[in-house]
């Protein structure tokens, strides 16, 4: 009796320790999961604060030569009037990007709408274009014509006897427009900052925001739903952007939910910040069930963990692969873009080898897109792509320079390989049958410059390719010719 009484006291030791066993393995587990799933949400969160700073980098810049090529067109029309330099720079607007454009003589008078001349005098604009060297963007401003908001680009315009600015007009919502990834909505909020005046603009609000789409607020006025966390505080924010801090990412509590926020500055719009925020996700309901389930699920547990940590790491491989290939692909002819191309002809470069780096522009197109219409305007320049990807060698870099111009880089090849490869894609390019039956005339005007002699770094190689394209064009189009 006494021994059966000491086996079962046995027993129940062993089972309270076997249940401790279990029950630490749970809790062990249970933290290294919720561990492992922060630190996915905020490499996902970093990931996504950088996609987006791209894209809109991206754009900026397009915003920006948009300009730089209206102040070559009024650098050419130097002994017209302004009203002729303004009506020739009105008909080439694109009106689904901008909704204005104007011009700002040496000495203040502004052409343009009356609304928009009398919207930049009473913003001060028009004085600070005067004084500015370089150009900028300004704070967001309501336009007194249309109602909306709207930013403004201002674009000095040198060796002029007479001008001395362009500004052009784009409304925020088709600014934020940049921004928006539908595969993310209702999951985080993006807003688009600057620093010194810290507004903002709403680009993607998540389904508990209060904000909306579009609009327009001041990041101080929203404090009062703000609780930060580990000591950080709002004034410290602020002071972390306008020192020029590149990124940053802190915790905080935002309208009661546990939240991560990431920034990052857009390096073409100096001043201004992407601010991405996501409220911070519990671990799943199967991590939580064995908080109570006990040692009998133990195994489970352990077994649940790998797959769990294996989908993270799958999941991670997959989404960097999309954001990637969002980041380096041009959408429109699935060559590479232009910040993807100059990466890898740099990586080229480096490996000290020899080739032909050519700078290729369709010719006439803008008369092309006016005779025939932006979609076939479009269709020319896919179909540009795929005779390049057709005509040149599979190893060769194909890129989209930007609007209508085009990049290929031959990777070993001679002068005699380099004019043969050129003399058959000009004879592929052409004719090309419209969507709507007609049969155009495609040709392209494009130079070449031999690497490393010619240049050494893709900025020198584009301003030897770009002298001897000028020869071309000199000369009649339609041709190409490598420099010297």
């Amino acid at each position: 009796m006494s021994d059966r009484r000491k086996n079962t006291k046995k027993r129940k030791l062993y089972l309270a320790i076997y249940l401790c066993l279990c029950l630490l393995i749970i809790l062990l587990a249970y933290f290294q999961l919720s561990r492992m799933a922060r630190d996915y949400n905020t490499r996902h969160l970093e990931l996504i604060t950088g996609l987006y700073a791209e894209k809109m980098n991206d754009s900026m810049e397009y915003l920006q030569n948009y300009a730089q090529d209206n102040v070559k067109v009024a650098q050419a029309m130097e002994d017209k009037t302004p009203s002729q330099v303004l009506a020739r720079m009105e008909k080439n607007l694109d009106s689904r990007v901008f909704c204005g454009i104007g011009l700002i003589g040496e000495k203040g008078e502004i052409y343009g709408s009356k609304y928009a001349a009398a919207d930049i005098r009473q913003e001060g604009l028009d004085k600070q274009a005067l004084e500015a060297e370089e150009f900028f963007y300004s704070d967001p401003y309501q336009s007194s014509e249309t109602g909306s908001m709207i930013v403004t680009i201002f674009v000095p315009v040198p060796d002029s006897s007479w001008l001395h600015t362009i500004y052009v007009s784009v409304r925020i919502e088709n600014l934020r427009q940049f921004g928006v990834y539908d595969l993310l909505r209702d999951k985080i909020s993006v807003h688009l900052l600057k620093a010194d005046s810290e507004n903002f603009v709403t680009c993607i609000s998540n389904s508990s925001a209060e904000n909306f789409e579009g609009s327009w607020n001041n990041l101080l006025l929203q404090q009062r739903y703000f609780q930060y966390n580990d000591g950080y505080s709002y004034s410290q924010w602020v002071r972390d952007m306008r020192s020029g801090k590149k990124d940053g990412r802190f915790s905080a509590t935002i309208r009661g939910v546990e939240s991560t926020i990431s920034y990052r500055s857009i390096t073409s719009m100096p001043g201004w910040y992407v601010i991405v925020e996501l409220a911070n996700k519990d671990i799943s309901d199967i991590t939580q069930q064995f908080s109570w389930l006990g040692g009998t699920f133990g195994c489970i547990l352990v077994a649940i963990t790998l797959i769990y940590m294996l989908s993270i790491l799958l999941l991670e491989k997959k989404d960097k692969k999309v954001y990637m290939g969002l980041s380096a692909i041009d959408p429109l002819t699935e060559l590479l873009n232009r910040r993807a191309l100059q990466n890898a002809v740099e990586e080229e470069l480096k490996k000290k080898a020899t080739g032909y780096f050519i700078f290729i522009d369709i010719d006439n197109f803008k008369t092309y897109n006016d005779t025939y219409g932006h979609s076939n305007g479009d269709l020319c320049l896919k179909h540009c792509a795929r005779t390049m990807k057709k005509c040149f060698p599979e190893d060769s870099i194909l890129g989209r320079y930007g609007g209508d111009e085009f990049v290929v880089c031959l990777k070993g090849a001679t002068q005699e390989e380099t004019y043969a490869y050129m003399q058959e894609f000009q004879s592929w390019l052409t004719p090309l049958t419209l969507s709507t039956g007609e049969v155009a005339e495609l040709s392209v005007s494009a130079g070449g410059a031999a690497y490393p002699d010619q240049g050494e770094d893709f900025v020198s190689l584009c301003r030897s390719a770009d002298a001897a394209l000028y020869e071309v064009k000199q000369n009649g189009k339609g041709d190409f010719r490598v420099k010297g």
